[in-house]
């Protein structure tokens, strides 16, 4: 008896550290980044309910581990409802009762399909159908143990995603910009989850082409201001190139003959021209910061691309089109 009282009590001591230690082991999971998408096609879903379970889902992702996002992510949430029974209570006033089966998928916005799904059930009481159903939307949460368990599946099978399509991922990109398809082979590369062992990786393609990407411009830049110049060769034609070279950083490969120019514009207009000269300290000055900054810019050009396609491409990959 005693030796039973005795397990009893660890028993006890023990529960509270097990449920810190799966909290711990829930918030430790790799952040992947997935967005909510529920379009006006979502007919199954009443407008003014639309609102309130986009936000349900988004709170539910971000406590289930991954990284709920706004920007475009490749893998995105989203919802159907389907009433499966509604009964009017006896007795007054009267009420009503619903029952909701809320399908809940995760799509792939690239290859257009259904990557994984589960259906959630939940019922609600209330005054009028509205009510009840609204009562029946509330009770979706991260608490929801068959929600918690179907996006830590989701999470774990997006890692696996990428790591086996990474070598993949990287041809394309590479390929996408051969063409000189340089914002979107960084948009690829930007959506890939700095949370996968290969991710190091995809930083070093990224870099190599967000550098083709700069000279790119660069040279673009440098043939506008080429053609203003010759056009002119003024102090207003000066005027009209100078914003184009300020655009050339010193990390680019056509710097030297950007600087050529731009001595000979400083020679031919023979002014003192602050904003020429504006131009070479501000280049001095960021050749640094730019090769700091490095990651973070190649990383920008791929979400600024991503949040302009971001509802043509999931409008696109909707499953009930």
């Amino acid at each position: 008896m005693k030796n039973l009282f005795t397990l009893l009590l660890a028993s006890m001591a023990m529960t509270p550290l097990m449920a810190q230690t799966a909290e711990t082991a829930k918030t430790n999971l790799p952040q992947i980044p997935i967005s909510v998408y529920l379009p006006e096609e979502a007919v199954t879903i009443p407008a003014a309910s639309r609102q309130a379970l986009e936000a349900k889902l988004l709170t539910a992702t971000a406590q289930c581990g991954m990284g709920a996002t706004e920007d475009f992510a490749q893998f995105y949430v989203t919802c159907s409802a389907q009433m499966v029974d509604e009964q009017v209570l006896p007795g007054a006033p009267t009420k009503y009762r619903q029952e909701v089966e809320w399908s809940l998928y995760v799509v792939d916005a690239f290859a257009k399909k259904i990557f994984g799904s589960t259906v959630i059930s939940t019922r609600g009481v209330g005054n009028s159908p509205e009510k009840a159903y609204n009562r029946s939307l509330r009770q979706i949460s991260a608490s929801l143990p068959d929600l918690q368990r179907f996006f830590t599946q989701m999470n774990t099978r997006i890692i696996d995603y990428y790591e086996s399509q990474c070598d993949n991922i990287i041809t394309m990109a590479q390929t996408l910009a051969g063409a000189y398809k340089y914002e979107e082979a960084l948009f690829r590369l930007a959506v890939y989850p700095e949370a996968c062992p290969s991710y190091p990786r995809i930083v070093e393609v990224a870099v190599e082409i967000f550098k083709k990407y700069r000279d790119d411009q660069a040279l673009r830049n440098l043939a506008q201001a080429r053609s203003i110049w010759a056009a002119g060769q003024d102090a207003a034609a000066a005027r009209a190139a100078a914003p184009y070279l300020a655009e050339i950083l010193p990390d680019a490969s056509c710097y030297e003959e950007a600087m050529a120019l731009l001595k000979e514009i400083k020679t031919r207009v023979k002014e003192d021209i602050d904003y020429l000269r504006a131009i070479e300290e501000r280049n001095n000055r960021q050749s640094h910061e730019q090769a700091m900054a490095q990651i973070n810019s190649w990383q920008e050009v791929g979400v600024a691309y991503g949040t302009n396609q971001k509802q043509t491409i999931y409008r696109d990959a909707w499953p009930w089109k």
